[in-house]
């Protein structure tokens, strides 16, 4: 038994694929899918997407955060973020992490909370793509 699985963003279909297994990082944290899981609807959080192919080795991908669904042996995730490391360009990924702690940093009088909570939240977005290159640079 395999599941068919599918990850959508604004802007593209980033996967479809029959897999064995998924393995991601939600909310409430880190969680396995398999065949003749229950269904379920859970949000997710930035970080390793972890997935094996029916019939082949493991692979990853970088997600932002968003929102699974588990129905039958379907499972949809819907995130605003979903790139392999090769997409991932470390050095405008640190540029992002500078502009943003310097925004937090010198504009807390300024900033609203609702600018401050989305700087906050794209800054914790960008660490854990870095992240994500680092540790798979030193699996390489």
């Amino acid at each position: 038994m395999a599941l068919q699985f599918q990850i959508i963003t604004p802007v593209r279909t980033a996967l479809q694929a029959t897999v064995s297994s998924i393995q991601l990082p939600a909310v409430a944290g880190e969680m396995e899918i398999l065949p003749g899981h229950a269904d379920l609807i859970a949000a997710v959080a930035n970080g390793e997407l972890i997935y094996k192919p029916e019939n082949g080795e493991a692979q990853s991908l970088f997600v932002g955060g968003g929102f699974l669904q588990v129905e039958n042996e379907n499972v949809l995730l819907v995130t605003d973020t979903a790139l392999v490391a090769d997409e991932i360009d470390p050095s405008a990924v640190q540029a992002a992490i500078e502009r943003a702690q310097t925004a937090l940093r010198n504009s807390k009088t300024v900033l609203s909370r609702e600018e401050e909570t989305y700087l906050a939240a794209q800054l914790a977005k960008q660490l854990a793509m870095l992240d994500f290159t680092r540790k798979k640079k030193s699996r390489a």
